[in-house]
């Protein structure tokens, strides 16, 4: 009897269980420079702003143990006092560039997947070449996509992240820190920072398929998602109820501290609402004007600090939702133009 004879199994590479598929791997080795670039420039942005808001605790921890104070600069303080004020200016500014980065992120990023990403391919043909080695043209611009949007998500996601951090815990002694509902610290603190990163993907996704031409797409996009940033925000007092107060004829408009400001003007008799500026004249007293319309008081319409949180995510899922429909006219229009 001729003895059975096993051929041991040849151990199995770990790493290809990592191992992209095929469309994926050829995006990541065909654009691997200009995406570590962008993941390197997300650290970097962020290690800056951990260390900015790192010194300006050392600053703080310095002064205080010094015997002087704001107000008391004689006998050796101006330089203490005049070192911890520079820091603490220095870091407040800093944020304001943070988040202003941030806001303008979804417009370059948009161009960049209009543009090499996308529109240069089409434009040169080099696409074709991938369609014929048994690759559809969804998954092609699928690939594309996927691996964009994980960078964005990843690098958009760690700076918001630190922004947060730093803007929630940083000194703000002497400088009035940004309130949350400012621009640049809402847009950059909480998920809308994402959902206009993504919606910047998705446009510039749309308009490379459908201009096929990189400057023309990459302009497009550039135009399209700076009214976006512009206008959208515009609608965001609107996006969740308000609060509302009220004060007599005798005190002027009003609205609680740390709350966002939505609306306010002056109530008459009958409960009605006038513009805050109607008995606001130069060349008169307004007293008169108080009394023609009968004017009984102020209100103030606002966002206390609570809402801070059903805005984000309202205004994220409508970003989210615009995006998504822009993602899939793009893959409507490129299925329809190589049936």
């Amino acid at each position: 009897m001729t003895a059975l004879t096993t051929t041991p199994a040849k151990p199995r590479d770990r790493r290809a269980a990592f191992t992209l598929p095929g469309a994926y791997r050829a995006v990541l080795l065909q654009h691997r420079i200009s995406l570590w670039i962008t993941l390197g420039l997300f650290a970097l942005a962020a290690a800056a702003l951990i260390a900015d808001r790192l010194w300006v605790a050392h600053a703080a921890d310095v002064f205080a143990s010094t015997d002087c104070s704001i107000s008391n600069h004689m006998g050796g303080c101006g330089g203490p006092v005049r070192g911890y004020l520079d820091a603490e200016l220095q870091f407040n500014r800093n944020l304001d560039y943070m988040g202003m980065t941030i806001l303008v992120l979804p417009c370059l990023i948009g161009a960049f997947v209009a543009g090499p990403l996308i529109a240069r391919d089409l434009e040169t043909g080099t696409y074709k070449l991938a369609w014929t080695q048994s690759l559809t043209p969804g998954r092609w611009l699928a690939a594309r996509l996927t691996l964009s949007a994980a960078v964005v998500v990843a690098g958009v996601s760690l700076l918001a992240a630190v922004q947060r951090w730093a803007w929630t815990t940083g000194p703000a002694a002497e400088y009035t820190r940004a309130p949350w509902y400012e621009r640049a610290i809402y847009g950059s603190v909480g998920p809308v920072a994402i959902a206009y990163a993504l919606l910047g993907l998705a446009v510039g996704a749309l308009s490379a398929v459908l201009l096929r031409h990189t400057l023309r797409a990459m302009s497009a996009t550039l135009a399209v998602m700076i009214g976006a940033v512009t206008m959208l925000p515009l609608a965001r007092p609107h996006l969740w109820a308000t609060e509302t107060v009220t004060w007599s004829r005798t005190y002027p408009p009003a609205t609680p501290d740390f709350a966002y400001p939505a609306e306010r003007g002056m109530l008459t008799s009958d409960g009605s609402r006038l513009p805050e500026t109607l008995c606001w004249k130069p060349d008169r007293e307004p007293d008169p004007c108080y009394a023609e319309h009968q004017v009984t008081g102020w209100y103030s319409d606002f966002h206390p600090s609570s809402h801070f949180w059903p805005l984000q995510l309202v205004e994220t899922g409508l970003v989210l939702a615009l995006a998504a429909a822009a993602t899939y006219a793009a893959f409507r229009l490129l299925r329809h133009r190589t049936a």
